[in-house]
């Protein structure tokens, strides 16, 4: 008598299969997650390069002095600011397109040149892009 060859896989190879792909799911999905959180606060930054600029001609036309410097909302594309972007006393806040996350910039000047103080409210710090800290 001939023994039948099994031809495919039985009910158990298929289970330990999904607990597997469910496994690497569970890790991937908040990784990528964060990821994608990083990569838009990281393109939200960029987009405040132009106002950080405008910042600083705004503080040197003011000798120095960053308290001086104000730019309304309603100003914000006049002045090379991305729209919803706002500056008081120097410091530029902005609504990222992170849900809940603020960015902001403030500029401290010091024998007349300015450094800038990156802050992200909003996010876990695991999330925060490496440029906000090298800015």
């Amino acid at each position: 008598m001939k023994k039948k060859m099994q031809k495919g896989f039985s009910l158990v190879e298929l289970m330990v299969v999904i607990a597997i792909i469910a496994i690497l799911a569970a890790v991937a999905i908040p990784m990528y997650s964060n990821y994608t959180t990083r990569a838009q606060l990281g393109s939200d930054l960029s987009a405040l390069g132009g106002a950080k600029a405008t910042v600083a001609e705004k503080i040197a036309n003011n000798n120095g002095d960053a308290s001086q410097v104000t730019i309304l909302q309603a100003n914000a594309a006049a002045n090379g600011l991305p729209s919803g972007a706002s500056v008081a006393a120097g410091t530029i806040s902005y609504p990222s397109t992170v849900s809940g996350a603020t960015i902001q910039l403030a500029p401290t000047v010091s024998s007349g040149a300015i450094t800038w103080t990156c802050n992200i409210s909003g996010v876990s710090a695991s999330q925060v892009p490496s440029n906000c800290n090298a800015i």
